[in-house]
């Protein structure tokens, strides 16, 4: 089945609460109603927010996808300006249709917005981010190399383009899960990982 993540995280949200985050959304007509977990509210519609120490989770498939245009959404500029001192990290995942994306933001500016889809990168916008760096470099990804390497020698239409943007995509995906770290102190594919602890309050 494959994960599916669609998370907004905010960081040093400290002396915000969960029922601040529609309005500065700007969906002021949204109310709480049930809690679930945070792996949950990923195939929930709708809109889940949720907090862990200083950290604040929103979920929301569709909000996510307003993240990866080149030219920044009405939605990103408004984060920007309401959390001005905070990392905001857009994490997309959907191993369905083998699509990924993050969108890091800090110091008011977007650093990194990279996603893609079925080995076609839709933006590929700003610097490396460590963790993609350190994919590249990780001896585990020769493996993946090889498979590709036999695969151009036997399909004569596999070419060099795309060749290059499978790599890339793959190191996307790994770097994707080397990232959630961040913000859950391990991977969420890693036993331990704060994800599967986070509670969430779906909005309505």
């Amino acid at each position: 089945m494959g994960f599916k993540i669609y998370i907004i995280v905010i960081t040093n949200a400290v002396n915000v609460s969960i029922t601040d985050i529609p309005k500065k959304i700007g969906l002021d007509k949204l109310n709480p109603r049930n809690e679930i977990s945070l792996n949950e509210a990923q195939r929930e519609n709708g809109i889940s927010i949720g907090k862990y120490k200083e950290t604040i989770f929103i979920v929301s498939r569709d909000l996510v996808f307003q993240f990866y245009n080149k030219q920044q959404s009405g939605l990103e500029k408004r984060l920007i300006k309401e959390f001005p001192k905070s990392e905001i990290a857009i994490l997309t995942l959907d191993q369905t249709i083998d699509f990924f994306g993050y969108n890091i933001i800090s110091e008011n500016k977007r650093k990194r917005v990279i996603a893609g889809e079925d080995a076609e990168l839709e933006i590929d916008f700003g610097e490396k981010i460590p963790e993609e760096i350190e994919v590249a470099k990780d001896p585990h990804l020769n493996f993946f190399l090889e498979e590709l390497n036999e695969i151009k020698k036997i399909d004569k239409n596999f070419t060099e383009n795309q060749l290059k943007s499978a790599i890339k995509h793959e190191i996307g995906v790994r770097s994707f899960f080397k990232l959630t770290s961040r913000y859950f102190e391990k991977r969420i594919d890693e036993i331990g990982s704060n994800y599967s602890k986070i509670k969430v309050t779906r909005f309505e």
